[in-house]
């Protein structure tokens, strides 16, 4: 199973690599080598709920519990598929050709 691209449509990463990317540095699509990446906002929601259940384990339960070693991994787990499920990869813009900025010298 694989994460499509969604410039060319076709697998652009294994789901493995994608539940480990971060907004911090794009990756090139496999089959396009366009450079993808992921927004803050989406990787935040992605791992919400895995992370609430995270704090949840570690404010409620007992320290150094078998119960709390059991909501963390839980945690870490439902990070790991909101990534790979709900995390949603877009193509990195380039900004440096922005027809709207106006680029006239200015006469001193």
């Amino acid at each position: 199973m694989s994460a499509y691209c969604p410039s060319c449509g076709q697998p652009a990463l294994a789901l493995w690599k994608k539940a480990f990317l971060s907004p911090l540095a794009p990756v090139p699509c496999e089959s396009c080598d366009i450079e993808l990446k992921v927004t803050w906002a989406a990787y935040l929601k992605a791992i919400s709920i895995g992370s609430i259940i995270f704090l949840l384990a570690y404010l409620l339960l007992e320290a150094d519990s078998l119960m709390q070693y059991a909501g963390f991994g839980t945690g870490f787990i439902v990070m790991l598929i909101g990534q790979i499920y709900f995390m949603p990869l877009e193509t990195v813009v380039d900004h440096t050709n922005n027809d709207s900025f106006d680029n006239e010298s200015v006469d001193e």
